[in-house]
């Protein structure tokens, strides 16, 4: 028997596929079944500039009326960083300038105010993982296919980085310490159990590490992880939660392979995610999109809510109607026997598949 679907966790295989989509019409650089790498340019498109408005008036002190004699421009000019656009000298002062803010364009002086448009910077769009060309998408995109293994995070932080990965610790509920962290890894995505020591984080800047992945770090330390720019990516939860034991192992049997590590920021299109390309010819796309499974009995789950938070069980029942939940509420969901041999009724929503 079998239920609705829920979103893959993680896999140890798996066939992902990618549109990348310019935000406007432009122009596509590959074709359909090329083999690009993850910082590949696809295609690239001329976004129009940031639209700025420039209170000249108020800037030079003067009264929109006496504006107009002080201007250096008028609309449609065009004019680099720096350049004046427009001048006052006041009596036992010195001259006084309003200066454009970057290259652009002059769009027109309204009531003391000037807007000015910054010169259009051609937008790139890069593949993300390395994979095979499946689909092209006319003057908007691609999509790419790969396999891979691939682990989504509960919380991150930080853009997209590329790196070898390199698992510190010897178990999925140990502490990635500050002395783990030196130059050697310098580049490399650090995978640990529990990060509690700020001093780890301030270390990873400073031997330029490309990211850090863990089961859980304390939540005090959420800020710094923002403010290092680095990829940080949670798997678990705040706290002192270990990694759910699948997923510390599948990394460890890729220690040293290239992964990409994103935080959530950028281009990532699922939130935190760890993505390690494994090789192999992806399926096409018609068929690879399809990124869910369907929870069957014997399937393997994480669980995400307490009291069974970061629990991991196997599924042994799958309810046709709502059953009571712990809450004393009624849900739709399964019987799912832990490792210690309790078996418990968990709703969808408070689980994930594993594989």
């Amino acid at each position: 028997m079998s239920t609705g679907l829920l979103e893959t966790r993680f896999a140890s295989s798996t066939q992902l596929v990618r549109r990348q989509l310019l935000p406007v019409p432009g122009e596509v650089l590959v074709h359909l079944g090329d083999q690009v790498q993850a910082d590949d340019v696809l295609a690239e498109a001329h976004c129009d500039g940031q639209l700025h408005a420039i209170d000249l008036a108020a800037e030079l002190g003067l009264s929109v009326r006496a504006l107009e004699r002080h201007l250096l421009v008028s609309a449609g000019d065009e004019v680099t960083a720096g350049t004046p656009l427009a001048t006052a000298r006041w009596p036992r002062l010195r001259r006084r300038s309003a200066l454009a803010p970057c290259d652009g364009t002059v769009q027109a002086i309204v009531a003391g105010q000037l807007l000015f448009r910054q010169r259009p910077e051609p937008h790139r769009l890069h593949a993300y993982i390395p994979g095979r060309v499946l689909e092209v998408h006319p003057q908007r995109g691609v999509s790419i296919g790969t396999v891979a293994a691939l682990v989504r995070g509960i919380w991150g932080s930080g853009e997209r980085r590329l790196g070898p990965l390199a698992v510190m610790t010897g178990a999925a509920n140990e502490t990635l310490t500050w002395d783990k962290v030196g130059m050697r890894y310098r580049g490399a995505l650090l995978v640990g159990g529990i990060l509690d020591d700020p001093r780890v984080l301030a270390r990873a800047g400073q031997f330029r590490l490309n990211g850090i992945l863990v089961g859980s770090i304390a939540a005090s330390l959420r800020p710094l992880c923002q403010q290092i720019g680095m990829p940080i990516v949670v798997t678990e939860g705040m706290g002192h939660i270990p990694m759910a034991s699948p997923v510390f192992e599948l990394l460890l049997s890729l220690h040293g392979r290239q992964a990409i590590l994103a935080g959530g920021g950028g281009d990532a299109q699922s939130g935190p995610e760890l993505i390690v390309p494994l090789g192999g010819e992806p399926a096409p796309a018609s068929h690879a999109l399809v990124l869910a499974h369907p929870l069957t009995v014997g399937a393997l789950v994480r669980l995400t809510r307490s009291p069974y938070l970061g629990m991991v069980g196997r599924v042994i029942l799958l309810p046709d109607t709502p059953q009571e939940t712990a809450i004393g509420t009624r849900a739709m969901g399964a019987q799912v026997r832990m490792a210690d041999g309790r078996q418990v009724f968990v709703p969808y929503v408070n689980m994930e598949l594993l594989g």
